[in-house]
This record gives structure tokens, C-alpha cells and sequence, in this order.
């Protein structure tokens, strides 16, 4: 795959003379790296390019440490084109699941917005699962893909403003869909059924900041970020949803959620259009 040369930064961050690779796209960006990485996907949608690499230090740049909430020690670009993860040449660690770690935050200095979130779609718009990890926001998606919705995200959620309102690009054809819920899972052993609740704007706003990547020390990046949670909070409907904390209910919450999107749907389709 040929890489497009005037989305990256012409200056490098390490002179290393090593060459980068293609090494998969994710979350709406194509990511390069000096270093063989295994398990990302090779297509989907992408506006953004950026270089990961893997080096024995990151000292050699200047560049915005590494969030502490990542767990990886490191530096990142101001303007988002780049990221060096620091790693013992001796012992190389997870290199895919690290660059999911990484990632959002670089979008999110080039301007992109990313979820924290699992989502599904059916033929008109994505629903989106947010919650803590180990909520059982891919679980839950996995089980709505299996009772006929497609699957858009398991983990890392692209946004993108369209027309002034919300999309979320599904495919490499540049296909758009609108988010028309967002929904904060909780597992709970003290419930029989599936429980939803409406959220107010400034509640979801909160739960979408914690959900987010915006934590980068650029004001323009986090003022960009802000806006658009913003965006959602005011234009998305959002929902607290409790489940049941027991595996032989997953298939019958998988349902009842399923009947909650049905019913999503089948309010805005008597809303007028935008």
C-alpha cells in the first residue's frame, strides 16, 4: 500500500534510518510502524495517518509525554503525526494492543474524535456502548452482530462531524452513518432484566469525557474534543443501561437491547429531517 506522503511529518522523530511499514488501519487512521505488528485490521475507513515507533528510549525529540492513564512510557507529537512507544528490545510487549492504547490520543491532536466504545448499526444509524473496561460493551455488540445488526466498532469508536451533526464512517467506501444513541453499560447481579434510563445533556457530557481521549496538554486539541462531546451531548440521544450480570441472560439482554434500538429507530423515523 503506498503511503501518502503529505499526511505524515516530513521530520522525523528518530533518525534511526530504519524503514516504516504499513501495519494496519484503525479507528480511522492508517498506522506505519518501524516494527512488525500482528493483529490489526488491513482495511476500513481512514483520513488520518500516523507513524508509530518502537524504541529502546524516547528521549531523542521533544514531544508530549505519553498520557499516565496509557500504562506506556513515551512521547507523542504535538500536531498527532507521530508516537514513540517506548520498548525493551529484549522483551517486546504487545505491540497492536499498545497502539490501540496510543492511537485515540494522536487523532485526537490531529483533530479526530475517538470513543472509548463498542457500536453496532442497523440500516439507518450506529448505536454506541460506553462503559468501564470489562463492562461488556464487545460482548454485548458481538451478540447484537449475531442477532442480525453489523458491527462497526469493538473497541475504539471514530467520530466525525458531517454537515454539522455526528457520523460515524462504517466502511472503506466512505460510508457515513449518523449516531443515534449512546448507551453507558453497567453489569449488575442484582437485576433480572435490562434497565435504561434517560440521561440529561450535562450528565451524558460527563459520562462521554470519561469515555474519551481528550486528555492531550494542547488547548486547541482539547477545545476541539470538548466541542464535539458537546455536539453529542445536545444531538445524540443517551441512556444509562444496566444489564444483568449473569452469562446464561446474555442472549436474552442481547434481545431486549435489540427491541430498545428497533424502538430508537422507530421514533426517529417519525422526526423530521435536519
Amino acid at each position: 500500500m503506498q503511503r501518502n506522503i503529505s499526511l505524515i511529518d516530513p521530520v522525523r522523530p528518530f533518525d534511526s534510518g530504519e524503514p516504516l511499514a504499513f501495519a494496519g488501519i484503525l479507528a480511522g487512521a492508517r498506522v506505519f510502524s518501524n516494527r512488525l505488528v500482528s493483529g490489526l485490521p488491513q482495511c476500513g475507513y481512514q483520513d488520518l495517518d500516523v507513524e508509530i515507533l518502537f524504541v529502546p528510549r524516547a528521549t531523542q525529540r521533544e514531544g508530549i509525554p505519553l498520557p499516565p492513564a496509557i500504562g506506556l512510557e513515551g512521547k507523542i507529537a504535538v500536531d498527532g503525526h507521530w508516537a514513540a512507544i517506548e520498548e525493551s528490545p529484549a522483551q517486546p510487549g504487545d505491540r497492536a494492543s499498545w497502539i490501540r492504547r496510543v492511537l485515540p490520543f494522536a487523532a485526537a491532536l490531529q483533530g479526530a474524535v475517538t470513543l472509548h466504545a463498542s457500536a453496532v448499526a442497523d440500516p439507518t444509524a450506529v448505536y454506541a456502548f460506553m462503559g468501564a473496561t470489562g463492562a461488556g460493551k464487545s460482548t454485548l455488540s458481538s451478540c447484537l452482530a449475531s442477532l442480525g445488526l453489523r458491527t462497526v466498532a469493538d473497541d475504539l469508536l471514530p467520530c466525525r462531524v458531517r454537515h454539522g451533526s455526528v457520523a460515524i464512517p462504517i466502511d472503506e467506501r466512505q460510508t457515513f452513518l449518523p449516531l443515534r444513541a449512546t448507551y453507558f453499560l453497567n453489569r449488575q447481579d442484582n437485576v433480572e432484566c435490562v434497565c435504561r434510563a434517560q440521561l440529561n445533556r450535562a450528565d451524558c457530557l460527563e459520562r462521554l469525557l470519561a469515555h474519551g481521549f481528550g486528555e492531550v496538554s494542547v488547548r486547541k486539541a482539547w477545545a476541539l474534543q470538548f466541542a464535539i462531546y458537546g455536539s453529542i451531548a445536545r444531538t445524540v440521544a443517551a441512556y444509562d443501561l444496566v444489564v444483568p450480570d449473569v452469562l446464561p441472560r446474555l442472549y436474552d439482554c442481547a434481545l431486549e437491547v435489540k427491541a430498545l434500538i428497533a424502538q430508537e429507530a422507530w421514533q426517529a423515523s417519525f422526526q423530521p429531517a435536519k
